[in-house]
């Protein structure tokens, strides 16, 4: 498997249990208080959406910082890029509350991601890196496939109506999930754990796990809709997504056909409207 015999090259003795452990809570700590500050100011009207914005960002950037504390296994050096991806996350989210231009911002944090991993063989062991075109295409169409499948579903079970009646606000959440939303996911759950899993393990208990996990954090998220039947569908085709995800993680040795499969099926779910 080109995942198994992708090299990896650690650039110092791993750190003990212990200092593991004690960075992980520190991560989950500062995370955890920059999100509870947000969602305070959001309760105390100062500039309102700012504070949620905060937030957001918060959690997107503690998730891409722990998927690469994961990756390096917490050797030193790992807090550089981490704390600069995750200021970029936080700075794009409160950008884009200040104009119909702001979540172009986004787009940046995937670009720094790059960036920061560029030549670096423990990011190469977790996907990082290109992928054929045919395995990009294939990427494409599971998530469109994924994506039709959803719209037909519920426009024809819930009365869900497919409409984009403000193409700007569309632009804008494609651009959150090109940026953040889908780079988060893929990051953490199909390179980092995914690939430390599957070095343990076997593939499907590997997929598995990992896409539970995904699907907690997606369960979490308050911009979810909380009808039963969304919250429903939601456990459905983003598991679906997410184990498409890894079996195209598995078949390419690239995390970008599962990203573009994330894409195109949030660039659709993002069509419906109650």
């Amino acid at each position: 498997m080109l995942l198994l015999s992708a090299p990896f090259e650690p650039a110092a003795a791993a750190p003990g249990p212990v200092i593991v452990t004690r960075t992980y809570a520190y991560l989950g700590a500062v995370t955890g208080l920059v999100v509870a500050a947000g969602l305070c100011l959001d309760l105390l009207g100062a500039r309102p959406g700012h504070g949620r914005a905060l937030a957001a960002g918060t959690v997107h950037g503690g998730l891409i910082a722990l998927g690469w504390l994961v990756a390096t296994g917490a050797a030193p050096g790992w807090i550089g890029p981490a704390i600069r991806i995750a200021a970029a996350a936080v700075l794009a989210s409160v950008a884009a509350r200040l104009g119909p231009w702001g979540p172009l911002g986004f787009l940046a944090v995937p670009v720094l991601v790059l960036i920061e991993a560029r030549g670096r063989p423990e990011m190469r062991a977790m996907g990082v890196g290109g992928a054929r075109l045919s395995q990009a295409s294939a990427g494409l169409a599971a998530g469109a496939f994924l994506g039709a499948h959803l719209l037909v579903t519920a426009s024809l079970t819930f009365g869900y109506r497919v409409h984009t009646s403000d193409p700007v606000a569309y632009a804008g959440a494609l651009a959150y999930d090109a940026g953040v939303n889908v780079v988060s996911a893929e990051w953490l759950f199909r390179g980092a754990l995914f690939s430390a899993c599957w070095r343990r393990g076997s593939f499907w208990p590997a997929a598995l796990l990992t896409t539970a996990l995904a699907l907690v954090r997606y369960l979490l998220d308050p911009a979810l809709p909380h009808a039963a039947e969304a919250r429903a569908g939601a456990v459905f085709y983003l598991g679906l997504v997410g184990l498409t995800a890894c079996v195209l993680r598995a078949w390419s040795g690239s995390l970008l056909p599962g990203y573009l499969a994330g894409l195109a099926f949030f660039a659709a779910y993002r069509t419906l409207t109650p």
